[in-house]
């Protein structure tokens, strides 16, 4: 089967990889404009270059392979023609003589001789003729229109060109924007030192790199306020006192020592010991359990990342996350938080759709949380357990957060009690709730100093997790006549005492003689005979 013009164009892209040749001439590009360009503006002139490439060598190939025939052109002894109608036998013109026929008019002929040594005569400059109004031109790669390659195959280019200039040397990059480093503008450590004290006397920032630039009021003959920006950027990058803290396209700077203590360091509360993904050999009923409890540990870095983005989400509060006043990046969550190409921590504000207060938080990618929520958590009364809806606004820096409304009423939930020796007890007992909750996992904590000692006394020890599973499973089976627990009131449970993933959780009862899988996601206790 014939491959039609539009699969060989796109399996030309798809199959596209980024030469040195390529690298060159983008390098070249830079020099000669003078300006920054992100991945998407250098994968655009690639695409360019490409076809003008192409455009080229079709062109020298044409050259090559003869004159296109057609009876109106013009031959001179010596030229190579090309006959399309004759499956582009090529010959070469020997002679040149008038034609004689009256009926035609003033036309020449031409004597074409082949590589066989056969010749024919054909006509020329004769200007009525069928085949002058044929066109014999080749669809070529080089005719698309280069946005509408960006359009398709842009994602996959920018993949394959980001991978390369990864790999050399000339261009550094800032974010996604590249750069001839030998074209930068010399900012010494003084700048440097002023740009601390700035953000000292701020505590810490943030501020734009346009702000920094006109605090430090540089001046640079060149005019070029893109050229300078990607300069200060840069030497603030290659300085361990700063941190890059905006979202995508948005250069901040912050103080590194001066960001939150939760932002260096992973709270205690969410602090796993034994982090695990979620297995895809897992029957689809035991997946679909794990995926929908949208735990940060559950998920890979590419799962995380590789999301769509969407107007809203609603998410569940784990005690781990109530703690620490923090919710969990995951692939819900985030569908609406900032993205970062290389930002390590973002800083990001949350607007409370009831009060219009903003609350200042940090997304902390490399370790999977968004921190800076505990004020707000207390303020709205709510427990792990809660709903909560953030929705995105136009500035992906910016998102609205509330509780899922629910009239302020008291519900029979489950309730963790704090023995003087640290045990843990839990009872079904009438609580003030003042937001939605999800019937399992809502877990109300009196006495959260209590509990707080319980991590105290656990944190440089090491409990084996079938010990504490054990221990929640006679628990909360009191709560159940069948004394049956189902596996979300255990992970919830588990939870208040050690950050634990739901993977884990769950190979400790499928592996283990001591508990049984009763159905429904429920498990059981083995009595011992």
């Amino acid at each position: 089967m014939a491959v039609s013009s539009n699969q060989k164009y796109s399996n030309y892209w798809k199959m596209l990889e980024v030469t040195a040749d390529d690298l060159q001439r983008l390098t070249n590009h830079l020099f000669e404009t003078e300006e920054p360009l992100s991945i998407t503006d250098l994968s655009r002139v690639l695409i360019e270059n490409r076809l003008e490439s192409i455009r080229i060598t079709e062109a020298n190939r044409e050259a090559d392979s003869g004159i296109v025939y057609k009876p109106s052109g013009s031959y001179e002894p010596g030229d190579k023609v090309r006959f399309p109608e004759l499956d582009d036998l090529v010959g070469i013109v020997v002679e040149l003589r008038d034609g004689d026929n009256p009926a035609l008019g003033d036309f020449k002929v031409a004597k074409i001789e082949f590589e066989d040594g056969s010749q024919r005569d054909f006509a020329a400059e004769l200007e009525t003729h069928e085949l002058n109004e044929r066109d014999y031109t080749k669809k070529s790669i080089a005719d698309q229109d280069p946005q509408s390659i960006y359009r398709e195959h842009g994602k996959l280019i920018s993949s394959k060109l980001r991978s390369a200039l990864d790999n050399q040397s000339d261009l550094i990059r800032i974010g996604d924007t590249w750069f001839p480093h030998s074209l930068l503008i010399e900012l010494g450590a003084g700048y440097l030192n002023i740009a601390e004290a700035i953000l000292d006397s701020l505590a810490g920032g943030p501020l734009t790199v346009e702000e920094l630039i006109a605090q430090l009021e540089i001046t640079d003959e060149t005019g070029n306020k893109n050229l300078l920006a990607f300069s200060l950027n840069y030497a603030l990058q290659e300085d361990p006192r700063f941190d890059e803290v905006g979202s995508t396209g948005k250069f901040s700077w912050f103080l590194r020592r001066l960001e939150p203590e939760e932002v260096q360091r992973t709270p205690l509360y969410l602090q796993a010991e034994n982090p695990r993904i979620i297995d895809e050999d897992l029957s689809d009923e035991f997946y679909n359990l794990l995926y929908d409890l949208d735990d940060e540990l559950s998920f890979s870095t590419e799962e995380i990342n590789d999301v769509e983005r969407a107007e809203s989400i609603s998410l569940t509060l784990t005690y781990p996350h109530w703690r620490a006043g923090s919710i969990p990046v995951t692939p819900k969550t985030n569908q609406v938080l900032p993205t970062a190409l290389e930002s390590q921590n973002v800083k990001v504000t949350f607007i409370d759709e009831q009060t219009q207060s903003s609350i200042s938080a940090w997304v902390v990618r490399h370790r999977n949380y968004v921190i800076g929520l505990r004020d707000w958590f207390v303020e709205k009364g709510l427990i792990p357990g809660s709903l909560i809806d953030i929705i995105a606004t136009d500035d992906p820096g910016t998102m609205i957060i509330s509780p899922q409304r629910k009239r302020v009423n008291r519900e029979w939930i489950k309730t963790v009690l704090v023995g003087a020796d640290g045990g843990l007890v839990f009872a079904l007992l009438r609580q003030p709730i003042s937001a939605g909750f999800h019937e399992r996992m809502a877990i109300a904590i009196p006495d959260v100093a209590g509990l707080d000692s319980v991590w105290d006394a656990r944190k440089n020890k090491t409990y084996a997790l079938k010990a504490d599973v054990m221990r929640m499973m006679t628990e909360l089976s009191k709560l159940n006549n069948q004394r049956h627990v189902h596996f979300v009131d255990l992970y919830a449970a588990i939870n208040v005492i050690r950050r634990t993933a739901p993977m884990a959780l769950l190979e400790v009862l499928i592996d283990s003689d001591d508990f049984f899988h009763v159905g429904d996601n429920y498990f059981h206790i083995t009595e011992k005979s």
